[in-house]
């Protein structure tokens, strides 16, 4: 789990708790959600597309537990039918376990105990209270994450994208 916290740092070190929070979840659960409409996903995913691919390419990143991010920044159009498909597939296969995501975020914590970031411990610590108290769940990137790098990306397990 720490070398895909680290790798985030590096990649995103403007990132907050929350930012963290979201990496963390998607690494155990994925995209975290069932899609129930194939064609609503590739429109979704066409419309952000639109927005972004203008932009300066980005490798996919790594997440751990199989995942990828696969971002939509300079990624060919050829590629989103195959980039659908894999989140579809990803999104509708269940994994990850609140057991094994809480010790996670126990673990970023002591990260931070640790000073490995620029925020400290209290405001991870309370970052990840305040996440849990409102049930184990999907969550957003924060404004400060957005501005700095506009993310668009999709969950994907290795195995459906390679």
């Amino acid at each position: 789990m720490k070398e895909y916290i680290l790798n985030e740092r590096n990649l995103h070190p403007y990132a907050l708790p929350q930012d963290y929070i979201k990496l963390i979840f998607q690494q155990e659960f994925g995209p975290g959600h069932l899609i129930a409409d194939k064609n609503y996903a590739e429109q979704r995913l066409l419309n952000e597309w639109e927005e972004v691919h203008h932009l300066p390419y980005e490798a996919e990143q790594d997440i751990g537990g199989g995942y990828v991010r696969v971002c939509l920044k300079g990624l060919d159009e050829a590629q989103l039918g195959k980039l659908n498909e894999a989140f579809v597939k990803s999104a509708n296969q269940m994994s990850g376990s609140n057991l094994a995501f809480e010790s996670k975020l126990d673990e970023f914590v002591v990260m931070a105990k640790d000073g490995v970031f620029d925020f400290g411990f209290d405001e991870a610590k309370a970052a990840v209270e305040e996440y849990l108290a409102g049930g184990i769940r999907p969550t957003s990137h924060t404004k400060q994450y957005h501005d700095h790098y506009k993310p668009a990306y999709r969950v994907v397990r290795k195995e459906y994208w390679k």
